[in-house]
C-alpha cells in the first residue's frame, strides 16, 4: 500500500508583517467554521513519500488549472479563497486532493467615539458633563472586532470594556484604536473635550435703588428688575424666575412688579450641559400708597 504524508497548510507571515505599531501580532482566526488570516499571510505546501519520493506538489487556487507549487501562496484580493492541492511521487502516483477555505481579511475595523448623556458644542468645542459616558463602538465585516484599546489624558492603554464617565473637571482627551482578530489595527482616533462641573450664577437687580427702612427693602410699583446669569465654561442655556413662590419661568427681558404688598423674586439658570445654579432670592415691599399731608395752626 502506497503510504503518503500531505500536510496540512503551514501558515506563515513575511518579517515586515509581523507586528504592527500597537503590538498586536497578526494572526490566524478561526471562528468556529473557517479560517480568517491577514493579506500579509503566506501559506507553505510541504508532503513526503516513503516509497519513491515525492516528485511534486500541485495546487489550484479558487478554481484555476493545477500547477506546480515552488513556493508560499498568497492572496492579493480580499475575501474568501479555496484552495486544493495534493501530491505526486516520481511513479505517477497522486495522492488525494485536500481542500482548503480561507477568508483573506486585509481591512481594519471600523471605529467611532459617541457620547452618552449631556453634550454641548459651542465655539469649535465639545463639552460634556461629570454625568456624560465615552462610548466606543467599533464593527468589523469580515473577522471581527477582537480589541477596543483607549488611552485617557495621555496614559497607557487599556482594553475598553464599557462606557467610560470622568468626575475631574477639564480639559480631558481620549485616544483610541481598533483590532480585528486577525490583527488589522486602524489608526488612532483622539477626541477631547471639556468637562464642566460648575453651574452657572445668577442674579437680581433692580434698576431703581431699594429705600431701605427699618431692614426692609421698599420700591414703587414703576421699578423693574433684570435677570442675568453668566457662565464662563459650557455656556447658560436659560434663566428662570419665580414670583413668591409661583412656579419657574423662563426669563426673557426686564418686567415691574407692581402689585402693592411683599415680594419674593426668585431666579436661577442651567448651563448648556443642565448644570443648575443656587436659587438667588431678593425679598422686597411695592409701595403704592403716597404719603398723607396735613396742614395744622396754632395761634398764640
Amino acid at each position: 500500500m502506497k503510504k503518503w504524508l500531505v500536510t496540512s497548510f503551514i501558515l506563515i507571515f513575511g518579517i515586515c508583517s509581523l507586528q504592527v505599531l500597537s503590538g498586536q501580532e497578526m494572526r490566524i482566526y478561526n471562528d468556529g467554521i473557517i479560517d480568517y488570516v491577514p493579506m500579509t499571510a503566506s501559506f507553505v505546501l510541504s508532503a513526503d513519500d516513503y516509497e519513491s519520493s515525492l516528485k511534486e506538489i500541485q495546487y489550484s487556487v479558487d478554481g484555476s488549472v493545477l500547477q506546480v507549487y515552488d513556493g508560499p501562496i498568497s492572496f492579493s484580493k480580499e475575501g474568501r479563497h479555496i484552495v486544493v492541492y495534493r501530491a505526486m511521487d516520481k511513479t505517477d502516483n497522486i495522492s488525494s486532493e485536500e481542500i482548503y477555505s480561507v477568508i483573506a481579511d486585509g481591512t481594519p475595523p471600523d471605529g467611532i467615539a459617541s457620547v452618552n448623556g449631556p453634550l454641548f458644542v459651542g465655539g469649535g468645542k465639545i463639552y460634556i458633563s461629570t454625568k456624560s459616558a465615552i462610548v466606543l463602538w467599533a464593527e468589523d465585516n469580515l473577522s471581527g472586532v477582537d480589541t477596543i484599546y483607549v488611552a485617557l489624558d495621555g496614559g497607557g492603554y487599556v482594553a475598553y470594556t464599557g462606557p467610560m464617565t470622568i468626575s475631574q473637571e477639564g480639559q480631558h482627551g481620549a485616544t483610541a484604536y481598533v483590532v480585528d482578530n486577525v490583527g488589522n489595527k486602524t489608526a488612532e482616533f483622539t477626541v477631547e473635550g471639556y468637562v464642566d462641573s460648575t453651574p452657572p450664577v445668577a442674579q437680581i437687580a433692580p434698576k431703581d435703588q431699594f429705600v431701605v427702612v427699618n431692614g426692609q427693602n421698599y420700591t414703587n410699583r414703576s421699578n423693574e428688575y433684570e435677570v442675568s446669569a453668566y457662565d464662563n465654561m459650557s455656556g447658560v442655556r436659560n434663566i428662570l424666575v419665580s414670583l413668591d413662590g409661583s412656579e419657574y419661568v423662563a426669563y426673557t427681558s426686564p418686567f415691574m412688579v407692581q402689585i402693592p404688598g411683599r415680594h419674593t423674586l426668585r431666579a436661577k439658570a442651567t448651563d448648556n450641559l443642565g448644570n443648575e445654579s443656587v436659587s438667588q432670592e431678593l425679598g422686597f415691599f411695592t409701595d403704592v400708597t403716597p404719603p398723607e399731608a396735613s396742614m395744622g395752626a396754632s395761634v398764640e
